[in-house]
């Protein structure tokens, strides 16, 4: 396999898994990332997880790519109505807070 067949392949699994992380469906999420463990990388740690925490991590996932940002407010509520850290929110928020703070000072 070349590079460019490499990459073509990765590039399917993402719109693969944004499709799947549409569905919002964790059972299907699992599958998905079973038949594609290289290219999941971390994603595949759900493999091992009960449905009801792979749900989570769905979610989580759903929040922190940004082809599906008309998602995000929506995956976001979920994880906070089971008290769940929002991944990336924390420093994306901080971020904005340095921004804010350089401004003043100038």
């Amino acid at each position: 396999m070349d590079e460019r067949e490499f990459e073509q392949g990765y590039a399917s699994f993402h719109r693969g898994l944004n499709k799947i992380l549409r569905q919002k469906d964790v059972k299907q999420f699992k599958s998905f990332v079973a038949t594609h463990p290289i290219q999941a990388g971390k994603l595949s740690h759900c493999l091992g997880l009960s449905d009801e925490l792979a749900e989570i991590e769905m979610y989580k996932a759903i929040v922190l790519r940004s082809p599906l940002k008309d998602m995000h407010q929506e995956a976001i509520e979920w994880l906070r109505k089971r008290g769940v850290e929002i991944p990336g929110y924390a420093q994306r928020k901080g971020s904005k807070a340095r921004k804010n703070r350089r401004k003043k000072r100038r």
